[in-house]
C-alpha cells in the first residue's frame, strides 16, 4: 500500500472500537444506542443458490429462536449453553467479528488475549471482495496484512521500552498500553509480538447466512429433536460456513456442515453423482449422528462441539493430558500443535452465534430471511438427464437445482444421468405436473451417476 495512508490504531474501551492502525479509511463501530433499520442482503446481484424462485416476495422477518425445553435432548440442562465466565472475552471478540466488521475488513488482534485489538483495516483497495479474492489478490492481501502486523510489532517494541515511563508514551499508543495493564509481566509486549493475528470480518456473511438458514433451520431443528440432540447445535452451520450453500474449503470440506469426504462417507452418500454433504437436510442427519457420538464419548457438550472441529479422539487426548474436562482449562493448558486457533475458539464462536441470534435486533435491526423450503419428492426409477427432468416437471433447471443440492455438477451438466433411486425434490406446488411429465421422459444412454468414481 502507499505510504500516504492515514495512520491510526484500533482501540477497545468503553465498549467501542475506534481507529489506530494504518487505515485507508478510519472506521468506528456503530453507536450501540442507535436504532438500526431493516438489514437486508444486497440481491441486486444473485447470491449463490438464489434464483427467481427466491425473490424478494418470499422474504420474511426473522424471528427470535425458540429452542424450547428439550427434555429428551441428550445432556440438555437449563443454561447448558450459557457463556462460562472464562470464555466471555473470547465470545465477545467473535460477536464483534460477526456483528461489527464486514468481510471487507480485517481485525488485527492478539491470538491468545482476544480482547486485545490493535486495528481494523479496510481491504477493499486491494480486493473489492476479499473472501472471493483471486490468487494474485490473495497474495497481495497477505502481503498487506504482513506489513500491518510488522507495524504493530514496532509499536509493541516501543511500548516495551517505555513501559516503566508511561508519561513518555504518545496518547494513541497509551490506549494500546492500557489493554495490557492487567497482564503482570515485564515481557508482555515482547511476547505479544509473537501472537499478532488478522481476522476477516463476517457481519455481511452472517446476515446472508441467516437469510439462507431461513429455508432450512426449522426442518433441521426437527431432525435434531428426532435424534435427541440439542436444537441449538444446528447453528454450528453458521460457524462452519456462515450457511453458505456453495461452501467448499481448500482442504476438501463441503456443504454448510463442512464435512470432509472420508468422514461424510460414514453417514451419507458421496460419489460422482450425489454428494449429500451439499444437501443441508441430508447433511443435518449426519451431523446430528456425529455430534451425538461425540457427546457419548466425551460426556460434555463444550467438548463434543469442539470435537466437531478437532475430532473426538483429539479432545479425549486433551482431557487426559490436562486432567480436566473444563474446556477453559484445556484452552489454557493443552499443549498440542494440532489444537490451534480454530479448535480453541470453535465453541466460543458457537456461543457467540447463539447470543447474536437472541440479540439480533440490537445488532442488525430487522433481518429479512427466506421462507422455509416447501417440497415434495419423486423417486427416479430410470436413467434420465437432469434438464429433461426439469422440462418434464415444468420447473426451470436452475430452480430445480436449488431443491437438489446433493446432485453433482456432472449430473446437472448432463454428463452423468440422474442416478436410479434418487429422490428428486420438486416445489410442492409442481409435484403432480412432475409425476405426469416424468412418465413420458425417455431413458438416456449417458453414464449413470452411480457407476461414476
Amino acid at each position: 500500500m502507499k505510504n500516504n495512508l492515514i495512520c491510526a490504531l484500533l482501540v477497545l474501551f468503553s465498549g467501542e472500537v475506534c481507529a489506530i492502525l494504518p487505515l485507508p479509511i478510519p472506521t468506528c463501530a456503530p453507536d450501540p444506542d442507535s436504532q438500526p433499520g431493516i438489514t437486508t442482503v444486497d440481491i441486486s446481484e444473485p447470491l449463490p443458490g438464489y434464483t427467481e424462485l427466491y425473490n424478494k416476495s418470499r422474504l420474511r422477518e426473522m424471528e427470535l429462536p425458540n429452542f424450547g425445553k428439550q427434555k429428551q435432548a441428550l445432556g440438555y440442562t437449563p443454561g447448558v449453553f450459557d457463556v462460562p465466565p472464562r470464555l466471555r472475552k473470547r465470545v465477545d471478540f467473535w460477536k464483534k467479528v460477526y456483528t461489527v466488521h464486514p468481510s471487507t475488513e480485517a481485525i488485527i488482534h492478539d491470538a491468545r488475549q482476544l480482547d486485545i485489538i490493535y486495528g481494523a483495516i479496510d481491504l477493499t483497495p486491494i480486493s473489492p471482495n476479499p473472501t472471493q479474492a483471486s490468487k494474485s489478490q490473495w497474495k497481495d492481501l497477505q502481503k498487506y496484512l504482513k506489513t500491518q502486523k510488522q507495524e504493530v510489532e514496532r509499536q509493541l517494541a516501543f511500548l516495551h521500552e517505555r513501559q516503566d515511563n508511561p508519561v513518555d508514551i504518545p496518547l494513541d499508543l497509551f490506549k494500546v498500553f492500557k489493554q495490557f495493564e492487567n497482564i503482570q509481566s515485564p515481557q508482555k509486549f515482547l511476547r505479544a509480538k509473537q501472537n499478532i493475528r488478522a481476522q476477516i470480518g463476517q457481519r455481511d456473511k452472517i446476515v446472508q447466512g441467516f437469510l439462507f438458514g431461513g429455508r432450512y433451520f426449522s426442518q433441521m431443528m426437527e431432525i435434531f429433536e428426532q435424534k435427541g440432540v440439542p436444537k441449538e447445535l444446528t447453528r454450528i452451520t453458521l460457524v462452519e460456513s456462515a450457511f453458505n450453500l456453495s461452501a467448499r474449503s481448500k482442504v476438501g470440506a463441503s456443504g454448510v456442515w463442512q464435512f470432509m469426504r472420508e468422514t461424510a462417507k460414514r453417514f451419507m452418500r458421496v460419489d460422482g453423482g450425489v454428494d449429500e454433504r451439499n444437501d443441508p437436510i441430508a447433511a443435518t442427519y449426519a451431523a446430528a449422528e456425529l455430534l451425538r457420538q461425540n457427546y457419548e464419548a466425551l460426556q460434555s457438550w463444550p467438548l463434543a462441539i469442539t470435537a466437531y472441529n478437532h475430532g473426538k479422539e483429539g479432545m479425549a487426548r486433551a482431557v487426559e493430558q490436562v486432567q480436566s474436562r473444563d474446556l477453559a482449562d484445556i484452552i489454557e493448558r493443552y499443549d498440542s500443535p494440532n489444537f490451534g486457533f480454530a479448535s480453541s475458539n470453535f465453541y466460543s464462536e458457537f456461543l457467540a452465534i447463539l447470543e447474536i441470534e437472541r440479540e439480533y435486533r440490537q445488532h442488525f435491526g430487522k433481518i429479512l430471511v427466506d421462507a422455509p423450503l416447501e417440497f415434495a419428492s419423486l423417486q427416479v426409477d430410470k436413467e434420465v438427464r437432469f434438464d429433461e427432468l426439469a422440462d418434464a416437471c415444468r420447473v426451470g433447471a436452475e430452480q430445480l437445482a436449488v431443491f437438489n443440492l446433493a446432485l453433482t455438477d456432472a449430473v446437472l451438466a448432463g454428463d452423468l444421468a440422474v442416478p436410479v433411486g434418487y429422490n428428486l425434490r420438486v416445489p410442492a406446488a409442481s409435484i403432480e405436473k412432475c409425476r405426469s411429465g416424468y412418465r413420458n421422459v425417455t431413458p438416456v444412454s449417458i453414464p449413470p451417476a452411480d457407476t461414476a468414481s
